[in-house]
């Protein structure tokens, strides 16, 4: 039993330490900085028990993680057609429609809001496709790179999930209620923290892998009545203002 409490005291100084490091580490990436990779876990054999020890990983490279967005604008002649075309885009490139959002504005005149997912390998193929949908009036690509906190957290959880696996071998030798007890209480903890990390990083593996693409389409804005009446529209043809009489139907 003075073995199992010797161990598991150990265990929680290693632990505390470690939630000391998270702690810091998201501070820091609340603040908008970068942390470097934290300790990885490893098996010490020195007091005939399985503990969690802490060292110093060695740098490996990684291959970069983006998150990768886009947001547009785009007048398009009429909606529905604009809103057949996007769907198409999406289910092209493997993606999805992940949001719909139709406003009425002034007068009779709607507009739509479309968010698409498609993988990260087909970013800029969709990209291209959205944009010949109407006229682009603006547009704003973003590349986020998260490879420090994707990293950081696979080795946090990497850490935690040791760490359980420790605790789980002392509760199996526990010989008392009491220090089974207390096993449990940690465990309890740890099991916790692996299902809080796992939450974040396949969060982040979606963001990553799938791109974020979000169109906002407005009809042309039809001509005056008095310009249709006054010119002929064959002359707007030739003049190359025969968009000007578009609506949305």
């Amino acid at each position: 039993m003075q073995r199992i409490a010797a161990v598991l005291v150990l265990v929680l100084l290693l632990a505390a330490a470690g939630c000391t490091g998270i702690a810091k580490q998201d501070a820091k990436y609340s603040n908008g900085g970068t942390v470097g990779a934290p300790s990885a876990v490893d098996r010490s054999q020195g007091s005939g028990e399985s503990v969690a020890t802490v060292v110093e990983p060695t740098s490996a490279a990684t291959d970069p993680r983006l998150i990768r967005n886009a947001d547009l604008r785009v007048e398009v002649p009429s909606l529905e057609p604009a809103l057949d075309r996007i769907r198409e885009v999406a289910a092209d490139q493997n993606g999805t429609v992940s949001g719909l959002e139709l406003r009425a504005e002034s007068g009779s005149q709607r507009t739509a809001t479309v968010t698409v997912r498609v993988p990260e390998d087909r970013f800029d193929t969709a990209l291209a496709a959205l944009r010949a949908i109407g006229t682009v009036r603006s547009e704003s690509v973003q590349a986020q790179d998260v490879t420090e906190e994707y990293v950081d957290l696979e080795l946090r959880l990497s850490n935690a999930r040791a760490l359980m696996d420790t605790l789980q071998a002392l509760l199996a030798k526990a010989q008392s209620v009491k220090d089974a007890l207390e096993v449990e209480k940690e465990l309890s903890r740890a099991r916790t923290e692996v299902e809080q990390l796992e939450g974040k990083l396949n969060r982040l593996k979606s963001q990553v892998a799938m791109a974020t693409l979000s169109v906002e389409f407005r009809p042309m804005k039809a001509a005056p009545a008095e310009l249709r009446t006054a010119l002929p529209f064959a002359w707007l043809t030739t003049l190359g203002l025969d968009t000007l009489l578009s609506f949305d139907r």
